[in-house]
């Protein structure tokens, strides 16, 4: 008798095309058969979102009340999307609503072995000299992006790398993980100088320890632990609004922080100047040249993620965002996740210094808004049936 062989879902296919072909975009390859990497990056984008509308109308179903909450959230992204010119938190929502049929375990497991595959590749081309290994400075320091577009696109890989690594084996995290962790901060440290990526990969190994702490040794903490995941959330998007919105040139402390994450927080402060704050979004022009085609000769940049998405897609895209992140990381917290807790926090610290927050391509993890948008565990049927064993971290 002949078995069935049964495909993966569709939405697999175009997860797996999308992700893949984004960090080869975001490597030093030129062209690819004679065929330059924008033309081909441009192509596949409208492939995969021609794609995901054929997964939303035609591949799943939607209850009344799913409807009405994907077509609020909808309209006021399409309209800050069409008034800003960015389709970043477009995309975003995309695959957050297309995800619906998806486990998301099993989409992590995928985004982890792309990028254990797809970053040695990278590297191995970059030290081969068949792609550029892009050399910058940061004041005296040399930083090497080994083949990716900038050092700190390698640092962000490497940081979802590890992101993913400890997700999918967060019941069996072991003292040698720490040290991996260790030294993975230390190779961000030297090699790109990424400020987000190593800040960011050093706070995860002392909020582990800390994690790993507190459920072998004061288990009646955790609750508090998690609480305070979720107010540091909150308070990391109000304290970068609220120095975002203010010349911080006139507070000594603050200046000092700011002058360490590269004046962050002031060149946000002359975009806010600039442009102002709209309700629907507006059109930002910061890279050189956006700015030349309105005469800005200075630099400018956005490499906040709270201020980025309030300045080009308007108060009501950036409530819809922050409401619903950490309404997420409050449904986590109540699902008994710690870890994704923990990566969540960490993607809000990093949107502090790095835009990456809301784009899809560099936060895999707001994926799981598919769980909330359609009630549906994080956690796979067989994980579920024994969650007191999910927060057990093995020796």
């Amino acid at each position: 008798m002949s078995r069935k062989i049964k495909l993966p879902p569709f939405f697999i296919y175009i997860f797996i095309l999308w992700y893949s072909t984004e960090i080869i975009f975001n490597s030093t390859l030129n062209s690819i058969l004679g065929i330059s990497i924008d033309k081909i990056s441009n192509i596949i984008a409208w492939v995969v979102f021609v794609l995901l509308l054929v997964q939303i109308m035609f591949f799943q179903t939607y209850s009344k009340k799913e409807l009405i909450i994907i077509v609020g959230i909808t309209l006021p992204i399409v309209i800050a999307t069409g008034l800003s010119g960015h389709r970043s938190i477009m995309s975003t929502w995309m695959f957050i609503v297309a995800a619906k049929n998806i486990d998301f375990e099993h989409i992590l497991h995928i985004a982890y072995k792309i990028l254990l595959i797809m970053i040695p590749i990278i590297i191995l081309l970059s030290l081969s000299g068949i792609i550029d290994n892009r050399i910058m400075m940061r004041g005296s320091i040399l930083r090497y992006s080994l083949g990716f577009s900038h050092p700190n696109q390698l640092g962000l890989r490497i940081f979802q790398l590890v992101a993913g690594y400890c997700y999918i084996h967060k019941d069996k995290v072991r003292k040698w993980n720490y040290t991996l962790i260790f030294l993975a901060t230390i190779f961000l440290i030297k090699v790109p100088n990424s400020q987000a990526a190593y800040i960011t990969m050093g706070t995860l190994l002392f909020m582990l320890l800390i994690y790993r702490y507190i459920i072998e040794k004061k288990k009646i903490y955790m609750e508090l632990y998690k609480r305070c995941i979720l107010w540091s959330t909150f308070c990391l998007g109000l304290f970068s609004i609220l120095f975002s919105s203010i010349d911080i040139s006139n507070y000594y402390i603050l200046a000092r922080l700011d002058s360490w994450l590269s004046s962050r927080f002031s060149v946000c402060h002359k975009v806010w100047s600039l442009y102002g704050v709209s309700f629907f979004g507006q059109r930002i022009y910061v890279t050189e040249n956006e700015r030349k085609l309105v005469g800005i000769k200075y630099s400018l940049w956005l490499d906040n993620a709270y201020v980025s998405i309030l300045l080009r897609y308007g108060i009501l895209v950036f409530l819809i965002f922050c409401i619903g992140y950490l309404c997420l990381i409050k449904a986590v917290r109540m699902q008994k996740d710690g870890i994704l807790a923990i990566i969540l926090f960490l993607y809000a610290l990093y949107g502090t210094i790095e835009t990456g927050l809301y784009m899809i391509t560099h936060n895999i993890f707001l994926i799981a808004f598919s769980s909330l948008l359609y009630r549906k565990p994080l956690q796979s049927e067989d994980k579920l049936s024994n969650l007191p064993q999910m927060e057990n971290i093995k020796k």
